[in-house]
């Protein structure tokens, strides 16, 4: 296949999900991502990238879609959550990019289906991170539910990067670009590890 089409951008998304792995803010049970690269142009990772290769992926593996998930340029299958990368990239246009992942820390929460307390500065704007209303992990329910999360919050949106708890799954982390998604998880998972760890001292 041929990689011309967004290739520093292919590159930058594989290597953000390697770090994303490396870094234990995501496992072998699951993450993804999309970023909007042009109008009704979206580049998302493939399937089972975390389960059969740790995320150790490259351009090559990266796909690029419309916003009707039909594949114009690579070769592979996108992934499941990919309708919901879609929903807000397609109709929240402060959102650049999307990233779901299960961070070690933040898991706790998600298992326990609460919020995540914002507790440090650089969360601040931010403020907690909330949880979307639970549905069946790959429906279109969560899906909608996930929109209906974040599009209440556009005027945060133009100030800050935000996350979501998806219940007992992992997060979603959405910012103006790939860089900003990738704070976000980093982030929030901070405030995770300092909520666990300050109930002991």
């Amino acid at each position: 296949m041929s990689v011309s089409n967004f290739h520093e951008e292919r590159c930058k998304l594989a290597a953000t999900m390697k770090l994303l792995f490396d870094r234990k803010l995501t496992n072998a049970a699951g993450g993804n991502a999309a970023v909007r690269v042009a109008d009704n142009r979206i580049l998302v990772t493939p399937s089972l990238m975390s389960e059969y290769k740790h995320c150790n992926i490259g351009p090559e593996n990266i796909l690029l879609c419309d916003y009707d998930l039909n594949i114009t340029d690579g070769e592979g299958v996108l992934s499941r959550e990919c309708r919901m990368h879609a929903l807000l990239l397609r109709n929240i246009p402060e959102i650049g990019a999307v990233i779901h992942a299960h961070p070690e820390y933040t898991m706790v929460f998600a298992a326990a289906c609460k919020p995540v307390p914002s507790v440090t500065e650089a969360t601040q704007k931010m403020g907690d991170c909330g949880l979307v209303k639970q549905a069946e992990a790959y429906s279109a329910d969560l899906a909608e539910h996930v929109y209906d999360f974040f599009k209440h919050k556009r005027d945060l949106l133009k100030q800050t990067g935000l996350c979501a708890i998806l219940p007992r799954h992992g997060t979603v982390a959405v910012g103006k670009n790939l860089e900003q998604a990738f704070s976000v998880v980093e982030r929030v998972e901070c405030d995770a590890r300092c909520n666990i760890f300050s109930k002991l001292i």
